[in-house]
């Protein structure tokens, strides 16, 4: 599974259509048509912008195989499916649920 599966399973996966998840990255959706069919691969500014919305690693989608043992969150972030956040806000919320879980193992 390469580049342009892993795209299309974070699109599948979050039911997202070409569109959104141009929106999400920064480019349109001929941008994203042209990755899933593997004519173009995405510049890394735009796997950045992927992997903080969706809470991976930029890895997970340039990698064979990559998203093959990723999960749809089904816990705090199913509570904001459909919300818009800028990156900054995702780097907040990603850096609060690290330090909640660091408060884990510690207790």
């Amino acid at each position: 599974m390469g580049i342009k599966e892993n795209i299309k399973r974070i699109r599948d996966m979050y039911g997202l259509t070409q569109q959104d998840l141009a929106d999400i990255a920064g480019v349109t959706n001929k941008a994203v048509s042209s990755w899933e069919s593997g004519l173009a691969e995405p510049r890394m500014g735009a796997i950045e912008k992927m992997a903080v919305r969706f809470g991976i690693k930029k890895s997970n989608i340039i990698e064979d195989g990559g998203m093959e043992e990723i999960q749809k969150p089904t816990t705090l972030a199913a509570h904001f499916d459909g919300e818009e956040f800028s990156e900054e806000e995702m780097k907040e919320i990603l850096k609060y649920a690290e330090f909640i879980k660091s408060q884990r193992k510690e207790g």
